[in-house]
């Protein structure tokens, strides 16, 4: 497949998992979920999903400053390689670096607006940031993405509540 062929075949299936997503049916929204991610993943090429893959495992063991160093380096070598820039910022926000999640997330959306992952990250830093209007925001625009994705109602909810 040429360049160009699998950019269009990518923009498709993005489009139909996009719609999918607001399917009333939840087997529907759950293939279009693992779908986007797939995409999302395969982005840069196998090379980098599998550097991407080997610092996430990292990230689930724990090892922290390992998996840092790995998706900073990745993210330097591929700056487009969007998922790079969304697993930085969910490490960063485990590590509590949550300003510095928040230009990850921010990355991740100016290439994708449609990352529901990375709006919903960029809404759970603002939270504990206490920068509450604008977390709610980021979960509003992540359920206009992903309706039925309940996480994102709770902490509208939880934001709201700690405005009043």
């Amino acid at each position: 497949m040429g360049r160009l062929s699998a950019i269009i075949f990518y923009m498709d299936k993005t489009g139909q998992y996009l719609e999918d997503l607001k399917s009333e049916d939840p087997a529907v929204r759950a293939k279009a979920t693992r779908g986007l991610w797939i995409l999302w993943h395969a982005q840069a090429g196998a090379e980098m999903e599998q550097e991407l893959n080997e610092a996430t495992r990292l990230m689930d063991r724990q090892q922290h400053e390992q998996a840092l160093a790995m998706f900073q380096v990745l993210v330097e070598k591929c700056p487009e390689f969007s998922e790079a820039h969304n697993k930085l910022a969910t490490l960063l926000f485990i590590m509590g670096q949550f300003e510095e999640s928040v230009k990850e997330c921010e990355e991740v959306l100016r290439r994708i607006p449609h990352h529901f992952g990375a709006l919903n990250g960029m809404g759970l830093c603002l939270f504990d940031l206490q920068r509450h209007e604008e977390a709610i925001r980021c979960f509003q625009k992540a359920l206009e993405i992903q309706p039925y994705a309940e996480i994102n109602l709770t902490y509208i909810a939880r934001c709201r509540a700690s405005l009043n």
